[in-house]
C-alpha cells in the first residue's frame, strides 16, 4: 500500500487527492511529510530567534504546537529541506517494526492486525510523518526493554520520560514503573521525579503558554476525544441561535456543557471499574510481552481521549493493544480497526447520501455515522480502562503479598 500510494501521489496526484479526500485525510499542503517539515522550520526559526508558540512570518504564519525541547535541538533544523528522504524512511522503519510486535495466533486476528496497519489512522500519521510515528517507535522498543534486566528497564523509563518531554503525553507510560518490586520501584521512580521537577522547572513558562494556546478542533471531523460530544452539543446550540462561523470555531465550553463532559467521564470511569473483574483473568494470562503492549496502548488512548482532543492518526497507538486485546476483548480489537478507519464511513456516507438524497440527507447520513463514532469510541476507551484497572487490582495485589512477605 506504502508503495501503491507513493506511485499515485508522483504519477497521478488527482487520484491520491481524491482517496485522501474519501478517507477525511488533508492533503499536503506543499509536499508529503509536511508535520516533519514544519518541525525543522521551527527549530530553525526559534535559532534566528523568532518566538514560534506566536503566528509569525518565519513560519508562514503558523505557530509551533509541539513540547519545547525539540526547540532546543538546532540539528533538527535539517529535516526543513530533508523531510522527503527522512520522512520515507520514518514509514519503512514503521512498517518493519509491526514484524516485532507479537505474530496472529489466529486468522480473524491476523485479519484484523492487517487492516490496522494500512488503516486511515496509519497512512494519515506516515503521510504528514508526525511526531506521534517516532513516539510510536519509540514505545515499542521501551516496552521491549521492559523485559530485559535491572539496566534495561531503568533505560526504558528514561526513553518513556524522553517521549514525554518530546509530546507530554506520553509520559503517562511511567505508570508502568509499578511493575518494579521492592527497592528497584524507589530505584527507577525517585530519579524519574527528580527529572520530572526539572524539567517543569526549566521549561514551565513555555509550557504555560503552549497548553494555554492548544486549539480544539471540530467536533465532527477527523477528530477524538470525550471533549467531541460536548463540543458538538454547543456547536449545534450555536447555529441554533444563529452563531457565526467565526463565533464557532472560537468556541469554548459553557459550564453547563462542561458538567455534562464530567458527567461523561463519570459514567465512563463506573464502566471501566464494572468491567475490570471481566478482564482480570485473561490479562493476566496474556504472554508478557503482548501484556505490556495492551497496558502501553491503553496508558496512550486513554489518556489522550480523556485529556485533549487527538487527530485521527493518534489511532496508530491502538497497534499497540491489539495482539493483547484480541486474546482479552476480541469484540474490542475490531472496534479498534472500525475506528482506525472511520473516516472512510463518515465521507462515504457523505457522499452516497448527497447521491441519494441531496445535501440534506448526505448530512443527515454523516451525522448518524458521527454518532455510532463517538459511541464506539466511548465503548472502547471503557474497555481499556477495564484493562488497566484489572492490571492496578493484580498490581496492589502483589504489592499486598511482597509486604506480606510472599511470593
Amino acid at each position: 500500500m506504502l508503495a501503491a500510494l507513493w506511485g499515485l501521489y508522483a504519477l497521478a496526484p488527482g487520484v491520491y487527492g481524491a482517496l485522501l479526500h474519501l478517507a477525511d485525510i488533508p492533503p499536503p499542503h506543499r509536499a508529503l511529510f509536511g508535520d516533519l517539515s514544519a518541525v525543522g522550520l521551527a527549530v530553525a526559526c526559534a535559532g534566528q530567534g523568532v518566538n514560534v508558540l506566536l503566528p509569525n512570518g518565519c513560519m508562514g504564519g503558523g505557530v509551533y504546537s509541539y513540547a519545547p525541547l525539540l526547540l532546543h535541538l538546532p540539528w533538527l533544523a535539517v529535516l526543513y529541506a530533508r523531510a522527503l528522504p527522512v520522512g520515507m524512511g520514518m514509514a519503512l522503519v514503521f512498517l518493519a517494526v509491526q514484524a516485532v510486535l507479537p505474530a496472529a495466533e489466529r486468522r480473524g486476528e491476523l485479519a484484523a492486525r492487517v487492516l490496522g496497519t494500512v488503516s486511515v489512522s496509519v497512512i494519515f500519521a506516515l503521510q504528514r510523518a508526525n511526531l506521534d510515528v517516532v513516539l510510536f517507535l519509540g514505545v515499542v522498543l521501551g516496552v521491549g526493554l521492559l523485559g530485559g534486566g535491572v539496566a534495561a528497564r531503568l533505560a526504558a523509563y528514561g526513553l518513556f520520560g524522553l517521549l514525554g518531554a518530546l509530546k507530554y503525553y506520553p509520559a503517562v507510560l511511567l505508570a508502568l514503573v509499578a511493575r518494579e518490586r521492592g527497592r528497584w520501584l524507589a530505584l527507577a521512580a525517585v530519579p524519574l521525579a527528580v527529572a520530572g521537577g526539572v524539567f517543569l522547572w526549566r521549561f514551565w513558562r513555555v509550557l504555560a503558554q503552549a497548553l494555554a494556546m492548544a486549539p480544539h478542533g471540530p467536533p465532527l471531523g477527523n477528530c477524538f476525544g470525550a471533549l467531541d460530544v460536548p463540543l458538538a452539543v454547543g456547536v449545534w446550540s450555536g447555529l441554533a441561535h444563529g452563531e457565526s462561523v467565526a463565533g464557532i470555531a472560537a468556541f469554548h465550553l459553557t459550564p453547563a456543557l462542561r458538567a455534562l463532559s464530567w458527567g461523561l467521564i463519570g459514567l465512563l470511569l463506573w464502566r471501566g471499574w464494572a468491567g475490570r473483574a471481566e478482564c482480570r483473568a485473561g490479562f493476566a494470562a496474556l504472554p508478557p510481552f503482548a501484556g505490556r503492549l495492551l497496558l502501553a496502548g491503553a496508558l496512550l488512548i486513554v489518556a489522550c481521549f480523556l485529556l485533549a482532543q487527538n487527530i485521527d492518526y493518534r489511532g496508530i497507538f491502538l497497534l499497540l493493544a491489539l495482539p493483547g486485546l484480541y486474546r482479552v476483548r476480541p469484540r474490542a480489537a475490531w472496534v479498534a480497526v472500525g475506528l482506525m478507519n472511520e473516516g472512510l464511513f463518515r465521507i462515504g456516507a457523505l457522499t452516497l447520501g448527497g447521491l441519494v438524497g441531496g445535501p440534506g440527507a448526505g448530512m443527515a447520513a454523516y451525522i448518524v455515522v458521527w454518532a455510532v463514532r463517538e459511541a464506539l469510541w466511548w465503548w472502547l476507551v471503557a474497555r481499556l480502562l477495564a484493562v488497566l484497572l484489572a492490571w492496578v487490582e493484580l498490581t496492589l495485589t502483589r504489592w499486598r503479598c511482597e509486604m506480606a512477605g510472599g511470593s
